[in-house]
């Protein structure tokens, strides 16, 4: 419903919570930029003309990395319109202002190489969710990959994620997320890592060196109770790739 308050935060997102951490300056995205790479870098697409597409793009951070990385078609949607305008000062590519799930039923099959959606997923209904992904695969190109952002139930601090946000309605595990690729027809092969700390120079050499550690203490913990590591995803976020089913190069050659 339109009067809902998960609306409402939606709508004016900045406002009521990415103001309070987005800074309008260079740095800020370069910063956000640089993060997301040292995740991301393996996952983007190979081709720098890949049609890309930003689900949720707040102020436009992931279509800014996409767009100083080379990549000359990005398209990013978004509900909130002022977070729109924040991303319209730093990016190059299409900005439209609409609900995904409209946007994406609006789009012809096959029309999209690589989508991104980074903390979009855990706000959606789970009815919705399952549509959504639905129609990401429909428009994905046979061989393009879904990347996403989740909170990660398995983690020990994923409660934390989970409850971060009025606007979240739950949080994933790899088990539901195989679930949820089935559902919408992704490739059984669905990929996941952790959202964790990346050595880049002396302090988050130190971070990823102790988290190592920590990691290796809630596996242990894991294998105590119930004999399995869990997949050993265990950070907050987890990252996680869908591809639609096909071969890009078997789907082409077809169509000649």
């Amino acid at each position: 419903m339109t009067n809902s308050l998960h609306h409402a935060v939606t709508v004016d997102y900045y406002q009521t919570t990415a103001g309070r951490s987005h800074t309008a300056t260079r740095d800020y995205y370069e910063t956000c930029a640089n993060g997301l790479l040292r995740w991301l870098r393996d996952w983007l697409p190979a081709d720098k003309n890949a049609r890309c597409l930003d689900l949720a793009c707040g102020c436009g951070e992931m279509q800014y990395l996409l767009e100083r990385e080379g990549y000359s078609n990005t398209t990013g949607v978004d509900l909130c319109q002022e977070e729109l305008q924040q991303a319209g000062r730093f990016v190059k590519g299409e900005l439209v202002n609409d609900d995904i799930l409209t946007f994406l039923q609006a789009r012809p099959s096959s029309s999209v190489d690589f989508i991104s959606a980074l903390n979009i997923l855990e706000h959606l209904p789970k009815d919705q969710l399952q549509e959504v992904l639905k129609e990401a695969q429909r428009v994905l190109h046979p061989g393009g990959t879904l990347v996403a952002i989740v909170p990660n139930a398995v983690s020990p601090f994923g409660s934390l994620t989970r409850h971060w946000d009025i606007t979240h309605e739950w949080a994933f595990t790899t088990n539901n997320f195989r679930q949820l690729a089935a559902l919408a027809e992704f490739d059984q092969d669905v990929q996941f890592r952790e959202a964790r700390p990346v050595a880049h120079g002396i302090i988050s050499l130190i971070r990823s060196i102790l988290w190592q550690f920590l990691r290796l203490g809630i596996a242990l913990r894991f294998l105590i109770e119930v004999g399995t590591v869990k997949d050993g995803i265990y950070t907050m976020d987890m990252l996680v790739r869908l591809r639609a089913q096909g071969d890009e190069r078997v789907s082409s050659m077809k169509s000649q």
